[in-house]
């Protein structure tokens, strides 16, 4: 007697779209929407066309959980990004895969660990309260570009160990221009296109980088880059310097632009909510007593603490993020095949409302007792989870609080008149004019 084949599972509901383009126009331009609406008519798993292949979306915390945590093995980080950033940044920690991944990150942690992050507290305050002179002597900006003024010059300083000066306009000048071409096509080398002139900064930028590591090796300093040419693996080896330089342009793309992203929201929902705004500020006087921010402080404003998370929720910088498959496998009753892509949706699981009450209202007070929503694992997503969540979330963590104090206390904005709020979601979400403001 013969044994009984069970018949292959099937693939996906959804759609392909259109030859070559797929449904990234869709996507690109409402990552929310694209989900919620084939959630509605296929649930929880279905298929699209994506990035140039074939993608699987996984919806919701358990998708989340199996995605970034317990069944990682069948995904690759690297084969889930796009080939131009690829060709860019090269080989830094969020390109990396299994044992090579694993060997970078255990040298990165220590210096962007919870414990070293509070050497860079005084050069944080110093920036903020530089840049926001320069924004009240301007009176109106938009608040998009200063905070990413902002955190880059944070992230310069803080990792590089680099001083204000023309080498470190320069070599501002030169990221930005990098970093627009992160995600562009045609991945063509001229000057006329976004990538072309990625390519031609990022020469630029390695061969800066090059010199400033060469400078730290001679004489060390406490940056985050001299703690770097300290670590050391299980076999004693360290980073070469084409790894660091690898891995210091992912730091610095990473470390600024998320938080760039962040509280440019929070300001946006700050500016119109003045009751929340109004809390804020009466924790800030209560826990300070009229003195300078302290780091024990950070530890003493749970209504800070909860505007972050609310922003996080409803406002995550990324939509969310891809995985290459690298073994097939089945989830929710269908088969992902190997080369396809899967990917994860922060921005649907921030708005399901099983988990959360009101999802579209911005409402910090979700995350305090005796509600906590969000107390479970994979619910909240903005910086990742898992493993791999973001390895300098405690850095991102203490500035976004550092700075905001500051300016809580400092300054006051008003929102200009005749501006559109309009969210550009990708790759890092944005007001469509950049927040613009009075400043006094």
């Amino acid at each position: 007697m013969s044994a009984v084949v069970a018949p292959p599972l099937p693939l996906p509901p959804g759609s392909f779209g259109l030859p070559l383009v797929g449904e990234m126009n869709h996507w690109w331009l409402d990552p929310l929407r694209f989900a919620q609406d084939r959630h509605a008519r296929y649930g929880p798993v279905f298929r699209t066309h994506l990035l140039g292949r074939p993608c699987a979306v996984l919806l919701g915390p358990e998708a989340n959980r199996f995605m970034l945590s317990s069944h990682m093995h069948l995904f690759s980080s690297r084969a889930g990004w796009s080939p131009t950033l690829i060709s860019l940044i090269g080989n830094g920690l969020s390109l990396i895969d299994g044992a090579h991944h694993r060997r970078h990150r255990t040298m990165i942690m220590p210096a962007l660990h919870a414990t070293a992050i509070p050497r860079y507290f005084t050069l944080m305050q110093r920036l903020v309260d530089t840049h926001a002179q320069r924004w009240l002597q301007q009176g109106q900006i938009k608040l998009f570009e200063g905070f990413k003024h902002l955190s880059f010059d944070i992230a310069t300083a803080a990792i590089l160990g680099m001083a204000e000066g023309p080498e470190a306009h320069a070599f501002a000048d030169s990221f930005h221009v990098f970093s627009r071409g992160l995600f562009a096509l045609p991945a063509w080398k001229s000057q006329l296109t976004p990538y072309g002139r990625a390519w031609q900064a990022g020469t630029k930028l390695r061969a800066s980088l090059a010199r400033i590591i060469a400078a730290r090796r001679a004489a060390p300093d406490d940056s985050v880059l001299g703690l770097l040419l300290a670590a050391s693996d299980a076999e004693g080896q360290g980073f070469t310097d084409a790894e660091l330089v690898d891995e210091l342009l992912v730091l610095l793309w990473a470390g600024h632009d998320t938080i760039t992203s962040l509280l440019t929201w929070v300001y946006y929902e700050l500016l119109r909510q003045p009751d929340v705004l109004a809390r804020a500020r009466a924790e800030q006087a209560r826990v300070l007593s009229g003195g300078a921010l302290e780091p024990q402080h950070l530890k003493q404003l749970p209504q800070l603490d909860r505007i972050l998370r609310e922003a996080e929720r409803l406002h995550p910088p990324a939509p969310g993020g891809f995985r290459g498959v690298v073994e097939e496998f089945a989830y929710g009753g269908y088969r992902i095949p190997a080369g396809w892509t899967v990917m994860y949706s922060s921005v649907f699981t921030h708005m399901m409302p099983e988990l959360w009450y009101e999802p579209q209202r911005f409402d910090p007070e979700r995350f305090a007792p005796p509600r906590e929503e969000g107390n479970k694992p994979f619910h909240l997503i903005g910086f990742g989870a898992g493993p791999r969540v973001c390895v300098g979330l405690a850095f991102a963590q203490m500035q976004m609080r550092v700075v905001l104090s500051h300016l809580l206390q400092t300054l006051e904005f008003e929102l200009l008149p005749n501006q559109s709020f309009r969210p550009i979601p990708v790759p890092t979400k944005m007001p469509l004019d950049g927040l613009k403001v009075f400043v006094r």
